[in-house]
């Protein structure tokens, strides 16, 4: 048991917290990379995308993705004059495709250390 501890111990002190991962974009012919976020970063933006006790899921799919990528900033100003967006998350929403914005929300929340995103969603709403 003590060899275990040590073991977790180890482990824990070894870790890098900045994991990040490329997902290919086919569309684009490019791979945008996403970093995994913390819990205080999930709250905040689950906080931003919830009105009353609804979470909009597209409000926080396109934040998580704005916050988490790495290589591309969606708050610029030629992609927000471009998609006509209000802010970066609502430009993830207008530049990208439904299912490109699921691929990201799910490899972001993979490497966060989450199983299932759409459980967590639901976890989220309730």
């Amino acid at each position: 048991m003590a060899k275990q501890k040590q073991d977790a111990l180890a482990a824990l002190l070894g870790a890098d917290l900045n994991v990040e991962t490329s997902v290919p974009m086919k569309r684009l012919g490019v791979d945008l990379i996403v970093k995994a976020v913390d819990g205080k970063t999930i709250g905040r933006l689950t906080e931003q995308s919830t009105f009353g006790k609804t979470l909009d899921e597209q409000k926080f799919g396109g934040n998580i993705i704005a916050t988490a990528c790495t290589n591309l900033n969606f708050g610029d100003s030629k992609l927000l004059e471009k998609y006509g967006a209000s802010d970066a998350g609502d430009c993830v929403q207008k530049a990208l495709l439904a299912g490109e914005i699921a691929r990201l929300s799910k490899a972001i929340m993979d490497i966060s250390g989450f199983g299932d995103f759409d459980a967590q969603v639901d976890e989220a709403k309730n």
